[in-house]
């Protein structure tokens, strides 16, 4: 009889949910050319799309948890408050980027025929709000949601917590309540006390905390926002990036503020150029101000400086260089030295280390004359070309601010292309003999900024090939200019 009860309550509790009203006024919402729709309201990203299938089939549900990343699943069940045939997902993502603030997920899977399903997903890294969440469901299903969506991707105006503010034709929406012009951003909530707004901001900030983000500083600072006084928490932000380029400071300001009867959480953002620099965007100067800049700013008739770099800096990943190769040893009675070209294409494996591929083209001049030995004759020859083609691993550091210390090893393979030209050959063969062997090699380079020299011994058996004696040499230092990027 407990356990009756205890039911009845429960379905008498979800009933009422459907039936209190949600003030739906902060939603805003935009549509994509594939018809889907994004919302958002309280710190909900809410996704509306239409799928194939059927509520309840095994390969629909698989495809919808997979699309939006539902990874740990805490119940499924259907909801008989609900009209149509449905079934409900909610579940848990962890992190994305690093980030330590986990995403609470809910998923309503609406029967709207016998082949199509209406979807919509809730995602929130604040805690559920189920009747915000079964608001929004009782909405869409008396079709009440087209009042709230946009298919304008420009925004040349907002609404911004009841205020029209015109931006002109720069700017665009990232997402609903999320703008960008000209490398100002701002994204923002409403919600219907100050403690969720307070308690969304400072989410906002927590999951900010990734692993490709280190901060440069952070405080708090007063500014004027929407004609009001207020705190910001001003963090600046460096994005640590994979592939080598520069990346300018990213400076945040996270404001929670009741404005016009309204509590919003905002984010506001502009690249710059150090920590110290306080220029707001165009955008950002729309809706905040700093009355008194703290005595650290920079002067802004200085000439900006750019935020230096942390030691161990980004590795660059094109090589293109020019040198000479110098035999060592027997390797001098063929040639005495051979102007060379090459280029590598580097992967990064960390900030300071990568594997790169590349090849090395040299013309030996001073040619002297070796024996060549072909199927059962020995003759006469000079090498005409040297290339190599290789693989190698490289570590680098910043000993001096625009001064990098890098060492490599690799291998791959060497070929000398002779003068001896063949009687007969194929169109897609090489029309010259010639002879290959492993190719073994470490080196060094010292660059400042772009341009640095490079020394590098190479070890090449060129006896293994079986075409010259084993006296022919085997030794080169390869000395050179290189350029990178």
């Amino acid at each position: 009889m407990k356990h009756i009860l205890s039911l009845g309550l429960f379905m008498l509790f979800t009933a009422s949910l459907f039936s209190q009203q949600y003030d739906l006024a902060g939603m805003q919402g935009l549509r994509n050319e594939k018809g889907e729709v994004m919302l958002e309201l309280s710190g909900y990203d809410i996704f509306v799309t239409t799928v194939k299938g059927q509520v309840n089939n095994e390969k629909t549900i698989s495809s919808i948890k997979k699309k939006y990343n539902m990874e740990a699943v805490l119940s499924e069940y259907s909801d008989p408050n609900i009209s149509k045939a449905n079934n409900i997902i909610e579940a848990e993502s962890v992190g994305r980027n690093g980030s330590k603030v986990k995403m609470n997920q809910v998923c309503y899977l609406l029967g709207k025929s016998d082949t199509e399903v209406g979807v919509i997903l809730f995602q929130t890294l604040n805690p559920r709000d189920t009747v915000l969440e079964q608001e929004v469901v009782k909405v869409y299903l008396d079709n009440g949601l087209a009042y709230y969506i946009s298919d304008e991707q420009t925004a040349n105006s907002i609404s911004f917590a009841g205020r029209k503010i015109d931006l002109g034709s720069a700017c665009n929406r990232i997402s609903p309540h999320n703008v960008n012009c000209n490398g100002g951003q701002m994204s923002w909530s409403e919600f219907p006390t100050f403690e969720s707004a307070n308690r969304d901001i400072n989410t906002h900030i927590d999951s900010n905390v990734k692993d490709n983000l280190s901060i440069l500083a952070e405080d708090d600072i007063d500014v004027i926002f929407e004609d009001i006084p207020s705190l910001a928490h001003r963090v600046v932000y460096r994005q640590e990036s994979e592939f080598g380029e520069r990346t300018y400071p990213l400076v945040v300001y996270y404001i929670a503020q009741e404005v016009r009867g309204r509590y919003v959480s905002c984010v506001l953002s502009n690249y710059a150029y150090n920590r110290n620099d306080y220029e707001l965007a165009p955008l950002l100067q729309e809706v905040i101000s700093i009355p008194v800049l703290p005595e650290s700013a920079s002067n802004p008739f200085d000439i900006p400086r750019y935020e230096d770099r942390e030691k161990g800096s980004f590795i660059n990943l094109i090589e293109v260089r020019a040198g000479n190769w110098f035999p060592i040893g027997n390797l001098r009675n063929a040639y005495e030295i051979a102007p060379s070209i090459g280029a590598y294409f580097g992967y990064p494996v960390k900030k300071t280390m990568a594997v790169d591929i590349g090849f090395q083209i040299a013309f030996p001049i001073n040619r002297q004359l070796f024996d060549y030995s072909r199927s059962n004759w020995t003759e006469a020859a000079k090498a005409n070309i040297v290339a190599n083609v290789n693989a190698r691993f490289r570590y680098q550091q910043e000993v001096a601010k625009n001064v990098y210390w890098t060492t490599y090893a690799g291998a791959g393979f060497i070929s000398v292309q002779t003068n001896l030209d063949k009687e007969y050959y194929y169109d897609d063969e090489d029309k010259w003999y010639s002879f290959e062997t492993l190719d073994v090699f470490g080196g060094v380079n010292l660059r400042y900024k772009k341009v640095g020299l490079y020394l590098e011994y190479h070890y090449t058996p060129y006896s293994i090939s079986g075409r010259v004696s084993e006296d022919f040499g085997n030794s080169a230092v390869n000395l050179g200019v290189a350029v990178c990027f």
